[in-house]
This record gives structure tokens, sequence and C-alpha cells, in this order.
């Protein structure tokens, strides 16, 4: 578990696919690594162009949530959920 101050909630690490909104009918699947209430870190194809802001669905949450990019490193990426939620189990 990470206990970094400024987290809003430790990394529960999690397998799992999701899926990124990036226009109205492009999609981009991502594999999930870990996800706090948060935000989250996925892992997109190499080559992957993110923006800034952008939807995406996850299996552990019912609704898409707004994800703000963070940080990238090659095919990975930290996003900011907008909206803060519970973890669903």
């Amino acid at each position: 578990m990470d206990t970094t101050p400024n987290r809003r909630g430790g990394r529960k690490p999690i397998t799992g696919t999701g899926v990124i909104k990036l226009g109205l009918f492009k999609r981009l699947s991502c594999e999930i690594r870990d996800v706090s209430p948060g935000g989250a870190r996925i892992v997109t194809p190499e080559g992957a162009d993110l923006p800034e802001r952008f939807t995406m669905r996850m299996p552990h949450f019912k609704t898409p949530r707004t994800c703000i990019r963070r940080w990238q490193s090659g095919s990975e990426t930290g996003v900011e959920f907008a909206n803060v939620v519970p973890i669903e189990d």
C-alpha cells in the first residue's frame, strides 16, 4: 500500500481492463494496475496519446469516471478522478 501523504486514499492493486472514450466513436482499452478513491494507474498500448481529460469505464465502478491525466511515463499513466467516489467491491 502507498502511504504518500498527498494521495486521497491508499492504492488497491488490481488487475482489470478499462475502456477509455477518446471521441464519439473511438475507444481504447487499457490495463488497470491499481486504483484509489482519487485515481488510478493504467497502462495503454505503446504510442497511445491520451488527452488531458477523458472518460473511462472500469469494472470497479457502476458509472464512467472523468479522468485527468496527471503523469505519463511510457505506456503507464496516472489519472486523477474528477469526482472522488468510494471504490466498489
